[in-house]
């Protein structure tokens, strides 16, 4: 279809020239009044707060994009429960956050630059807002909130507000330059620790004083697998999470090869219950707003010395690895310390490799499977890992007793002892790398 245009017209074409003038100097004027309004906004995001609040009637809080406090109005008057808690803890505690998500007010700030209309979520302490976020183009830099309660919203309100997140921008990028600065020097500290190479306890204990982390307590270092590729989007909320979900328990984070990796603190009391718990509810809030399913992860050794972080980080990859080369029997499996002889079947390998090793009883009952039609190694292979006969004769669907004639057929094939437990345990270990 073809779409047909007029052609173009001056905005002054067919008005008399007193009429042009006067529409000419009542733009100027707008445009001069608005300056002078903007000329007015305070240069700090400190008065800032104050100068909304004061134009809205209502208290306002402005926080960088992790919800920390950037600044709040002295307008206390018939304040929230959750107000009231953020700046005491100069936070948005974790639990109004949750809320705001779940209610998809964050989306919505995530995804849109215009004001957004909050109801009051009594279950978390929040009453009526009005919300904007803070940007630089398309990138998310924090959040302005005015608490609208008995207080109208109209046209110009809107208006000052949007000027307002216009001006904090200005503030809030060079907060987010600074951090980016820092958050640099951590990832780069980061990676030394988990290569180790950040050098002496005592090399390291001084680089975290002067980064200020704290690496005291029970450490480990978690991995986090994505299905797919991680976008930027995906990106951005991994690391949004990591400062705004159990906060005091991540220390950073940083993305490698298409994997997240979280520097985990515990204290030494229950650190694996702790860790585990940590990481499934990460997972699940992470899938939950991006809607990326199958998030994997796993984490190494807890340690309680950082010169030993590399270790936990080795470990966390080596059973990432081991799950996805053996997915059906490390499934559910988390930590290395879970993977039991899978530990070592990697080097077990290198070493059958270099000797050319085959396991003669496993070797004699693939022979007797192949002429007689049988499925003895199949037999045999549930039988060692489940270490009970009901429980194999249940997976593979036969009779207890006819498990029980086959595994006495394998005795007589091959002459081994199925009641050895060092026979047992080898032939286990050789079915994994053999197959």
């Amino acid at each position: 279809m073809t779409v047909k245009t007029s052609p173009a017209l001056h905005p002054t074409d067919g008005y008399p020239s007193c009429v042009v003038k006067y529409k000419q100097e009542t733009r100027r004027s707008n445009v001069m009044s608005l300056n002078r309004e903007i000329d007015q906004m305070p240069d700090s995001p400190e008065g800032l707060a104050d100068y909304i609040a004061g134009k809205l009637g209502c208290p306002v809080t402005i926080e960088d994009v992790n919800h920390r406090i950037i600044s709040y109005s002295s307008h206390e008057t018939n304040v929230d429960d959750a107000r009231s808690a953020t700046i005491m803890q100069r936070k948005v505690p974790e639990h109004v956050v949750n809320g705001l998500w779940q209610a998809g007010v964050m989306g919505n700030l995530f995804e849109s630059g215009a004001p957004v209309f909050v109801s009051p979520l009594p279950a978390i302490g929040l009453g009526d807002r009005i919300a904007i976020s803070v940007r630089k183009n398309k990138e998310v830099l924090g959040f302005i909130w005015a608490q609208t309660k008995q207080v109208k919203m109209g046209d110009d309100e809107i208006r000052q507000l949007k000027e307002a997140a216009s001006l904090a921008s200005r503030h809030l990028q060079k907060q987010r330059d600074r951090k980016r600065e820092k958050e640099e020097n951590i990832r780069n500290f980061m990676y030394q620790l988990f290569h180790g190479t950040a050098g002496s306890r005592a090399e390291i204990e001084k680089q975290a004083r002067k980064l200020h982390l704290s690496l005291e307590g029970s450490l480990s270092v978690a991995v986090l697998e994505f299905a797919e590729s991680i976008t930027p989007s995906v990106e951005r909320h991994a690391s949004y999470l990591t400062e705004t979900f159990r906060r005091k328990n991540i220390i950073s984070h940083m993305f490698e090869n298409d994997l997240l990796l979280l520097l985990i603190h515990t204290h030494e009391d229950e650190a694996e219950n702790v860790t585990q718990e940590l990481l499934r509810g990460f997972r699940y809030k992470l899938e939950e707003r991006t809607g990326v399913p199958g998030i994997d992860s796993t984490y190494g050794k807890v340690c309680t010395r950082p010169e030993d972080i590399h270790i936990s980080y080795r470990q966390a990859q080596k059973t990432l690895e081991l799950k996805n080369r053996y997915p059906e029997a490390l499934a559910g499996v988390t930590t290395f310390r879970e993977l039991g002889v899978y530990q070592f079947i990697q080097e077990i390998s290198a070493l059958y490799e270099q000797e050319n090793y085959k396991n003669s009883v496993i070797e004699a009952i693939k022979a007797y499977d192949r002429s007689h039609n049988t499925s003895l190694l199949e037999t045999l292979r549930s039988f060692l890992h489940h270490n009970s006969t009901h429980q194999a004769a249940r997976q593979l669907h036969i009779h207890t007793n006819t498990l029980l004639y086959r595994l006495k057929r394998i005795r007589e094939i091959t002459g081994v002892d199925l009641e050895d437990t060092n026979q047992k345990t080898k032939l286990f270990i050789d079915l994994i790398i053999q197959g």
